[in-house]
């Protein structure tokens, strides 16, 4: 009875223990008279429980009394252990200023050193080591903290225990070092922790092995290439004779692969059972493998102890492929000619294109005849002679003069008025000889070198299919203009292509100073028809002087500096006179341009020239569709051209053959099969120079639907129209679409049917209305008018994408379609140089409408960026009560709007028309639910600033301000002074702005936000650089209906639609600026 009574009161203590129940404690010591070092069944005290419950308090009351402080439980474990391994960090640091042995070990022969490195208690683990903690004791595995932290892949507590000594030869009973156990787990913050702090790479295991044995036998490739950077030995081999690069082999770890053998790795070195990598690689399969082995000397010839050699092994495993390869390296000499064809010539790349643009009839054509050598006039008739042999010629009837200005056309007439006829819609051809598409060539400029010169026609229609050719900076960009022309239409002309060049050209970081970009493209502004009589003025040299042009030329270089390496010289000539000082001038900027781009790319691969001679066979044999997939390419140039081509090989061999214009690479997203276009001139005149001529489109289907036999007369020659379809349909020129259940195809750019009347009728007084316009950014304008026809495709895509097909609709016409989800409609449409976007639906679906407008915007402006990923886009909201209302003109409210207005916390905005309406309504259908979860644009964290913003905020701030109000003053306001000798210290190379405001969004990620950056903007007196972030900056963040909680949702689900499967932008984010 005494001894229940007793257990009790023990019991009672340690309730009392754990729960920081000081007073009851006390009460029963009091009492009771308690010996304060009695322990349960388990050997616990009230010590161990209150130390690992962290009641600091109570561990000190119990010390006080005379409780033991190093007593052990069953485990050994005393109450230094118990607080270690819960991280009571005051409990640790009291006990060991109590002078405790820090180093007292359990019965499994662990410290707390060890328990609080397993339990990762970085704070605990501090503490011990500052207090005489020994971290090379081993426990009974032979394991040290160090082996515990690398084990665990704490990278944090083990940089802070190698801190503390140098410890990292110890081995465990496995023999392994804490890099072995680093390497073996996968933690490589852990192994450049150890590699740092000096461990030994070359530390053998029980059985021989590495830490890069280790790492490569569980694929870690960035450990084993970390390793391999750090210097270890290559060569090792563990008890089974087996070096890295046999695991490699075994495993199919190329990178890996590659890298030892270009270090010196030993190739030909045998395992136990006479393997050599090679023969593992052989009979494993693996082909890239065996290519890289024998790239680097391995012997085909070595026998395996069965007497086998890796051809008869890859052979005997049905691996023919690489039995054919091995087969072909028996040879040295055939060997040494594969091997040179893959290692970069001492020589430049013989030809760079030459990409010319400009408006029909400017004289495109006849410049590039002046610059070849010869008679001009029998370059002209060659060249027009070449062009037309592969279109039909166009009518007489629907020609017109040269001097049309077709180009500065916009398309709002035939879009916006439903009255006209038909064919008003269907444009007429500029002039009988205007250039088809894309007229490819290679032309010898003398003195100037190879070019391969492609010129882009003015035809309209055509530019919606520029953006697969245009992007590249390697390359001449020479914008032509006629110098006879008004001066106010050369510079609409010369600002139009600069525009379309800026938004085809994907901006790269970094963002050096001012905002330029890296690799700049190159461009040179041509005026055409130029004579003495129009210019009287010459300079030394003689050349034409215009003052005007001169003006224009200050004028828009000033406008695209940040993108674009403009000559500083307008170039003026009389392409008729191809010894003119105008022509000299040209060709001398040519040559030097073309030697800039060419010292800057990598050299060329000497298999370069043997592929471009055998590609010139190959496209004979396809001559009536010279397009062949990505693998029947790489499987062309291995089997015909040099088997030992790798697949990093053939990406720079494709790459080099774009770069002169053999080839035309083509990406399909969708279905990952990537296609080869081996005619460049093909593809730009006989295909889209056919199908997208005022010839063709006067006379297609008004509906713009194909199906397959349909479109087969089209291009009789082509055995399966069904594959030139794909072709197209990659390209995004058209769409497969179910018609009655037959497969057919949409070209949406061959339509030309007007929108009904009815397509929008006032019938629906009772619905919630909102609407957006995706307008280019302030001085793109007309950058949208020609992607309509590929957001049209991305329309109709994604109409596979909805949850219930059948509860969906679309329907498209010329410049306008139509989608329907359940009883919800939408109307996308052109509108001068916006594309609008209109959602209505029932009021008790509102959530579901708001969701509805931003999937379809989202899908519009990521079709847009596909087309022209520069071009920067701004979202301008209509005004729902004139919408439900169908006035003839909506009010807007602009993105900046919409930001002072959050910036000044109010709850309505104000639009163009002095009419005010709340935040909820105009974005949210008035949905409350939708209000809730979004993050507004003002609460964006700089760190998610778009390129595109920071480009502006570096051009408008890094220059010298008269008044102080640049980068400098601001580093004041943002309280980052410390960082302004370093900021400084890289001069004009990169932005200081943009460093700025990277170190802000590091420092402060809480306080760097959107709206703060205005606030400090607004301070400065810096209003035109609050109002570009105003323009630029997502006006909302918000989450999928899928992603929020269901209580907070009252209304029925999303709209079903999701964005484009090619799309890159977040559908998250909802920005007046897409990338």
């Amino acid at each position: 009875m005494e001894s229940d009574q007793e257990e009790l009161i023990v019991s009672a203590m340690l309730i009392a223990c754990e729960e920081g129940n000081l007073a009851g404690l006390d009460q029963l010591v009091t009492l009771h008279r308690i010996n304060l070092n009695i322990a349960n069944r388990l050997g616990e005290t009230a010590m161990h429980v209150s130390a690992g419950a962290g009641h600091y308090d109570i561990v000190h009351y119990l010390h006080m009394k005379g409780a033991a402080l190093d007593i052990g439980d069953r485990r050994g474990d005393t109450p230094l252990f118990w607080a270690a391994r819960q991280g009571h960090t005051t409990v640790v640091s009291y006990l060991t200023n109590e002078h405790i042995n820090v180093n007292t070990l359990n019965r499994s022969r662990e410290t707390a050193l060890h328990v609080a490195t397993r339990y990762s208690q970085l704070e605990t683990a501090l503490i011990l080591l500052e207090n005489g903690a020994d971290i090379s004791l081993q426990d009974e595995h032979g394991e040290t903290a160090l082996h515990i932290a690398s084990w665990h892949g704490y990278g944090q507590l083990l940089a802070a225990l190698c801190r503390f000594g140098s410890y990292f030869e110890i081995k465990n009973m496995d023999d392994e070092t804490a890099l072995h156990c680093a390497a073996a787990r996968g933690h490589i913050e852990c192994v450049q922790s150890l590699l740092d702090a000096g461990a030994s790479v070359d530390a053998l295991d029980q059985n021989g092995q590495t830490a890069l044995h280790l790492a490569l036998r569980r694929s870690h490739i960035d450990i084993a290439l970390l390793l391999i950077t750090r210097g270890c030995k290559l060569d090792n081999q563990d008890e089974n004779g087996e070096t890295p690069l046999h695991i490699a082999a075994r495993l199919g770890l190329l990178s890996a692969a590659q890298t030892l053998c270009h270090l010196g790795a030993a190739v030909d070195i045998a395992n136990s059972n006479s393997q050599t990598p090679l023969h593992i690689a052989a009979k494993e399969g693996h082909i890239e493998l065996v290519r890289c082995l024998c790239l680097f000397g391995a012997s085909v010839l070595k026998k395996n102890k069965d007497g086998l050699t890796a051809e008869i092994i890859a052979l005997a495993q049905e691996h023919t492929q690489i039995g054919s390869l091995l087969a072909k390296m028996k040879s040295d000499q055939t060997r040494e000619m594969y091997i040179e064809q893959l290692c970069p010539l001492d020589v430049p790349l013989r030809r760079i294109k030459l990409k010319v643009f400009g408006h029909t009839g400017v004289g495109k054509t006849r410049l590039i005849c002046a610059l070849q050598s010869g008679s001009v006039i029998g370059s002209l008739i060659g060249a027009v002679s070449r062009r037309f042999s592969d279109n039909p010629s166009p009518s007489s009837s629907t020609t017109s003069s040269p001097s049309r200005d077709e180009g500065l056309n916009t398309v709002d007439d035939t879009v916006e008025s439903n009255n006209n006829q038909k064919t008003s819609r269907r444009r007429d051809p500029p002039h009988a000889q205007y250039t088809r598409g894309i007229d490819v060539q290679n032309v010898t400029l003398q003195g100037c070198g190879e070019f391969s010169v492609w010129e882009f026609g003015g035809y309209e229609p055509y530019q919606m299919a520029y953006d697969h050719f245009v992007g590249n900076t390697d390359c001449v960009h020479v914008v032509v203009y006629r110098s006879t022309d008004p001066t106010e239409v050369q510079y609409k002309q010369v600002l139009y292509w600069m525009n379309f060049l800026k938004g085809r050209v994907t901006p790269s970081e970094p963002i050096g100073h001012c905002g330029i970009i890296s690799r700049r493209s190159k461009v040179v502004f041509v005026g055409t028809h130029a004579t003495a009589a129009l210019f009287p003025q010459k300079n030394n040299d003689g050349e034409y002087i215009s003052s005007d042009g001169d003006a224009m030329l200050k004028t828009v270089r000033l406008r695209f500096e940040t993108h674009f390496d403009i000559c500083e010289q307008l170039i003026l000539l009389d392409s008729t006179h191809s010894n003119c000082p105008g022509m000299k001038s040209l060709k001398a900027y040519l040559a030097k341009a073309r030697e800039t781009i060419l010292l800057r790319l990598q050299k060329p691969l000497g298999l370069l020239d043997t592929c471009v001679q055998y590609l010139s066979g190959v496209r004979r044999q396809h001559a009536h569709f010279p397009v062949i997939t990505w693998p029947h390419f790489t499987t062309i140039v291995r089997t015909d051209v040099n088997p030992l081509a790798g697949d990093s090989h053939c990406r720079q061999l494709i790459q080099q053959l774009q770069l002169i214009g053999e080839v035309v690479y083509l990406r399909d997203e969708a279905s990952e099969l990537d296609y080869v276009v081996l005619s460049p001139e093909w593809l730009g005149t006989h295909v889209l120079g056919n199908l997208l001529s005022a010839e063709f489109l006067s006379r297609c289907r008004i509906n713009g639907c194909y199906s397959t036999d349909d479109f087969a007369p089209i291009y009789p020659e082509i055995a399966e129209p069904a594959d030139l379809l794909h072709i197209l349909d990659t390209l995004q020129l058209c769409t497969p679409t179910d018609s009655n259940g037959e497969a057919e195809f949409e070209f949406p750019a061959f339509n030309v049917l007007d929108p009904p009347k009815d397509v929008w009728l006032r019938d629906r007084p009772s619905y919630v209305y909102g609407g957006v316009r995706v307008l280019p950014m302030r001085g793109m304008e007309r950058s949208l008018q020609s992607t309509f026809p590929r957001i049209q495709v991305a329309l109709r895509r994604s109409m596979h994408d909805f949850q219930d097909p059948m509860d969906a609709d679309l329907v498209q016409w010329a410049g306008c379609s139509k989608m329907s989800s359940g009883q919800m409609e939408a109307l996308i449409r052109l509108h001068g140089d916006a594309v609008e976007v209109q959602v209505r639906g029932p009021c008790e679906i509102a959530t579901s409408c708001f969701y509805f407008l931003e999937d379809i915007t989202n899908l519009v402006e990521q079709a847009a960026q596909e087309v022209a990923p520069g071009i920067s886009l701004e979202r301008h909201f209509l005004s729902p009560k004139h919408l439900r209302e169908h006035a003839a003109v909506p009010a807007v409210y602009a993105p900046e709007t919409i930001m002072a207005m959050q910036q000044a916390e109010s709850l309505t905005i104000r639009n163009n028309q002095e009419g005010e309406e709340l935040f909820t309504d105009v974005v949210c259908f008035g949905s409350r639910d939708v209000a809730a979860v979004l993050t507004l644009g003002i609460d964006v964290g700089v760190a998610q600033l778009q390129l595109a913003s920071r480009c502006e905020l570096a051009a408008l701030l890094d220059p010298a301000d008269a008044m102080g109000r640049d980068w400098s003053i601001l580093a004041v306001k943002l309280s980052l002074t410390d960082q302004l000798p370093e900021v400084d210290s890289t001069g004009q190379s990169l932005s200081r702005t943009d460093q700025l405001l990277a170190e802000w969004a590091l420092q402060c990620p809480e306080t760097a936000t959107v709206g703060r950056l205005c606030s400090v903007l607004e301070e400065l007196g810096r209003q035109d650089a609050r109002d570009a972030l105003y323009r630029t900056v997502p006006l909302y963040l918000f989450a999928p209906l899928d992603e929020q909680p269901v209580t907070h949702l009252t209304e029925c689900g999303d709209s079903g639609v999701v964005s484009s499967t090619q799309s890159t932008t977040d559908p998250r984010s909802a920005s007046t600026l897409s990338r």
